[in-house]
C-alpha cells in the first residue's frame, strides 16, 4: 500500500462522560452513501458527504446548526507546505464570510500542523466561533478538522464535537475517485478431513492439509492462496543441522515469514512493505507463554510468484525459547496478484471469517488477524458494513466493551496455552472445579483428586463427588457469571 494511501483514523475506545448533566447523547454509527467515511454521531444530527477537486469532505451538524464539527482529506494543492494550505482554506472561508477574523494561531516547529482559532458572522446562525487543526502527511496528503458554535458556546459544546471527530475513520481512496470496485468472488465450504477446521473458499482452490487446523490452499495457477500454518526452526547455537531442519536465530513475524519462503524457495524476493506491530497483544500472551519472547505482528508484503509480481497480507505469531535451543512461527496469510489484491479484500474477509476451529485460544488468533484485513477492506471498498458476528464484534468491541472482552479473551488464552479447563457444579450450588495437567480440584472446598481420569486431558466433566454431569465454562456468560 503506498503511503500516500494510508489509513487516517482516529479510535475512540471509549466515550467520555460529558459535564451536561443530561449525560451523553445517544450515538450511532453512520456510513456515508458513497462509503467514503465511517463514524459515530449523536442520533439526529446531520451528517453530509461532499467533495471538492483533490479532496472529500464530512460535515456533522446538531439539528438546527447550533454546534458542527468537520473533516476534509485528500490531496494537498500546495504540496507539502502546511500553512499556505491552511492560508488558502481560510481564504476560501473569507470569502464566503467577509468578517472571518483569525483571533489565534500556531505552527508547529517542522511546519507540519497548523491550528487557529477564528470568529465570524453566519447570515442565518448569526456570530460563530471556530477551531480548526490542519496537518499534513506523507506524499502530499492533509487533513483538515475543525469544530465551531455560537459565539460563547464552543467551549461547552467542544467535548462532544471533538469525540464526533475522535470517531471519523477515512476509508482508503477516499480522494481517489478512480479505485475499482471490490471484488465478491462465491465460496463454498470445506472441512479438513481430520475435523480440526472449517472453512469456505473458491470452488476451484485446492487444499493440502498440514493438520492442527493447518493448511495452505490455492487455485490452480498458485497466485491466489490462503494459508494458516505453522514452522519450527533451530537455533544455530546447537551447533547442529540435521536434515530437513531450518536453523535460524529468533525472528520477529515480518522477518520471519520472508525468510522461510527464501529457504524453501516459494517465494526468494519477499519483503515486508508495511509492518504493524502488535504489542498489545503480545504483552498479554507474554503473560502466559513464559518460556520465551513472543512477537505478533500484522504486516504486507510484496513478491513474486511464477514470474509475476504478488501482494499478500499477514497476521503472524514468533515464540522464542529463553533457553534459545529452538522457536516456532506461527501465521495466518492470504495472497493474490498485486493488481487484483485490493480489489480481493472483501472476498479474502469472507474467507477468513469463514475459518472455524475448536480452540478457543485459536478462534480469536484468527479474529486478531481479521482486525487489520478488514480495516483494509473499508479502505478500499465501497460498500463496507456486514452482519458476521466476528467483523461486527470487533468495531463495536472497541467501543463499547473493549475491557469486558478482554477479560474474557485472556481467560480463554491462558486456559488454553496452560492446558486448563473449569467446570460448575449445580448440586453443590455452583462451586467451580479446576482441571490441570495432574487432576481435578474443588475450589471451594479444596478437594483434590490425582492422575486420570481426572486430569485436563482426561477429565470428560463427571463430577468426582456426586451423580452429576458438570458444566464447562465455555462461554462468556459462564465465565462472568462465576468470575466477575
Amino acid at each position: 500500500m503506498g503511503s500516500s494511501r494510508t489509513l487516517l483514523a482516529v479510535a475512540c475506545l471509549s466515550l467520555p462522560a460529558f459535564a451536561d448533566s443530561k449525560g451523553p447523547p445517544s450515538m450511532q454509527k453512520v456510513v456515508t452513501k458513497s462509503a467514503t467515511f465511517v463514524l459515530y454521531a449523536p442520533k439526529g444530527w446531520d451528517v453530509v458527504e461532499g467533495q471538492q477537486p483533490g479532496f472529500r469532505t464530512v460535515t456533522v451538524s446538531a439539528p438546527g446548526g447550533t454546534a458542527e464539527a468537520a473533516l476534509f482529506h485528500g490531496t494537498s494543492p500546495t504540496g507539502n507546505d502546511v500553512p499556505a494550505l491552511t492560508r488558502r482554506f481560510a481564504g476560501g472561508i473569507a470569502a464566503h464570510f467577509p468578517d472571518f477574523t483569525i483571533t489565534a494561531s500556531r505552527v508547529s516547529p517542522d511546519r507540519r500542523r497548523v491550528v487557529f482559532d477564528a470568529r465570524f458572522t453566519h447570515p442565518r446562525l448569526g456570530r460563530r466561533e471556530m477551531r480548526a487543526w490542519v496537518s499534513g502527511g506523507a506524499e502530499r496528503t492533509f487533513l483538515w478538522e475543525s469544530v465551531e458554535a455560537g459565539e460563547g458556546r464552543l467551549a461547552a459544546e467542544r467535548r462532544l464535537l471533538l469525540t464526533v471527530l475522535s470517531n471519523v475513520r477515512v476509508l482508503r481512496g477516499a480522494y481517489d475517485g478512480g479505485a475499482p470496485a471490490p471484488l465478491l468472488v462465491p465460496l463454498v465450504p470445506y472441512r479438513l478431513a481430520e475435523g480440526s477446521a472449517s472453512f469456505e473458499i473458491p470452488r476451484d482452490f485446492r487444499v493440502k492439509e498440514l493438520g492442527r487446523g493447518h493448511f495452505v490452499a490455492a487455485d490452480p495457477t498458485g497466485l491466489h492462496s490462503f494459508a494458516v500454518a505453522d514452522a519450527n526452526f533451530l537455533s544455530p547455537r546447537m551447533g547442529v543441522h540435521p536434515a530437513g531442519t531450518i536453523v535460524s536465530p529468533y525472528l520477529e513475524p515480518h522477518r520471519a515469514l520472508p525468510f522461510l519462503m527464501s529457504v524453501t524457495g516459494l517465494a526468494p524476493d519477499m519483503r515486508a512493505d508495511r509492518v504493524f506491530p502488535r504489542k498489545d497483544l503480545a504483552d498479554a500472551m507474554a503473560r502466559v507463554h513464559t518460556s520465551g519472547p513472543v512477537s505478533i505482528e500484522e504486516f504486507l508484503h510484496s513478491s513474486t510468484v511464477k514470474g509475476r509480481p504478488c501482494r499478500g497480507y499477514t497476521f503472524g505469531i514468533s515464540f522464542g525459547s529463553r533457553l534459545d535451543t529452538n522457536w516456532n512461527f506461527t501465521h495466518l496469510s492470504v495472497g493474490a496478484p498485486a493488481e487484483e489484491f485490493d480489489r480481493l479484500l472483501p472476498t479474502f474477509v469472507e474467507m477468513l471469517s469463514s475459518y472455524r476451529v475448536t480452540d478457543a485460544w485459536a478462534k480469536q488468533y484468527v479474529a486478531n488477524g481479521l482486525a487489520r484485513l478488514r480495516q483494509l477492506q473499508q479502505e478500499t471498498a465501497r460498500i463496507v458494513t456486514r452482519n458476521a458476528q466476528e467483523i461486527h464484534a470487533m468495531m463495536q468491541a472497541a467501543y463499547d466493551e473493549r475491557q469486558k472482552s478482554q477479560d474474557y479473551i485472556d481467560y480463554q488464552r491462558t486456559s488454553y496455552i496452560r492446558g486448563t479447563s473449569d467446570w460448575i457444579s449445580s448440586v453443590e450450588g455452583g462451586a467451580v472445579y479446576h482441571s490441570d495437567s495432574w487432576g481435578t480440584k474443588n475450589l471451594t472446598t479444596g478437594e483434590r483428586w490425582d492422575g486420570q481420569p481426572y486430569n485436563a486431558v482426561n477429565f470428560d466433566g463427571a463430577s468426582p463427588k456426586h451423580d452429576e454431569s458438570l458444566t464447562r465454562i465455555d462461554s462468556r456468560e459462564l465465565y462472568e457469571k462465576t468470575f466477575r
